[in-house]
Order: structure tokens, then sequence, then C-alpha cells
């Protein structure tokens, strides 16, 4: 079955690189699972350039959407913990306009009303992927399923991206 998720998402990063695109990590390092944005989009900014902007939102993932603006991406990926109810280490892929039954971890703004604010101010297609957080404890650290997920998804975007 987790197979299943991570083809999946190999395919939809395999076409939606063909343009311009952003990742937004939200999340804190202090909240164990919940800094899985952040680390993601950490490592991925080694590859930023003129199509490709990686960007750590933290837990003010608002404070960029200037940031964003400027890039003028064709697709903005915002990633985050979330409870789906799924395992720890799942992901799924959620249409920002098209969020239902999913809780993500704590922020300022909602991701949902982010990603429609970002959405009608750029014109992008928004995008949140949501992995299933095992432990929020402050203090931990990312538990193993996490980032394991975290460290595959990286790869394929590496491989993507060189």
């Amino acid at each position: 079955m987790k197979i299943r998720w991570m083809q999946k998402i190999e395919m939809f990063l395999k076409e939606i690189l063909k343009k311009k695109f952003a990742v937004l990590g939200v999340g804190s390092n202090l909240r164990g699972d919940d800094g899985v944005g952040p680390y993601i989009s950490e490592i991925l900014s080694e590859y930023n350039s003129d199509s490709f902007l990686s960007i750590n939102g933290d837990l003010v993932p608002e404070n960029f959407t200037h940031d964003l603006k400027e890039f003028n991406p064709n697709y903005v990926l915002i990633i985050d913990a979330a409870f789906l109810g799924k395992s720890p280490g799942e992901v799924e892929l959620i249409k920002a306009n098209a969020i239902k039954n999913v809780s993500f971890s704590s922020h300022s703004m909602p991701l949902s009303i982010l990603g429609k604010y970002l959405e009608q101010k750029i014109g992008a297609s928004i995008y949140i992927m949501g992995i299933q957080a095992k432990s929020l404890d402050f203090g931990s650290d990312m538990s193993e399923e996490v980032k394991k997920s975290a460290d595959r998804l990286i790869d394929i975007f590496k491989k993507e991206l060189t």
C-alpha cells in the first residue's frame, strides 16, 4: 500500500516539475514530526533556480506570500505534517480548494485559507502534501517513519531537478 502512494506522488511531481514550481515547507522543528515541512524545504532550497523555489515557511508561511508572488510559479506545493487517519509517514496530496476531513498541524493561518489566498493572489495551482504525523510532542525528534518518507520525497525531487 505504501508503494502506491509514493508512485502517485512521483508521477505527480514528474509532471508538475516541468513547469515553474515552488515548495513551501510549514511546521516547527521543535515539535517532532511537525518539522517535516521545514526539513524537506531546507534541503530542496539547494536546488533553487529560475524555475524552482523552495522556502521554509516555518510557523508563519503567510509571511512568504510576497516571495511566492514575485517568483510567479505555475504550481505551489505546501508540505506539512497532518492527521490523515493513516499510518505514520504516509502521504496524501490534496488540492488546496478540496481540503476536507484533514487536520494539519496548528499554525497561525489554516493551510486551506492560505492555499485559497495564494491561488487568488498569484494564479497558481496550489496543492498541499500532508504527511501523517506520529508525534508532535514539543522537544521530540522526527519519527523514523516520517523521516523515511521525507527522505524518499527528497530523493524524488532531486532526481527530477537534476
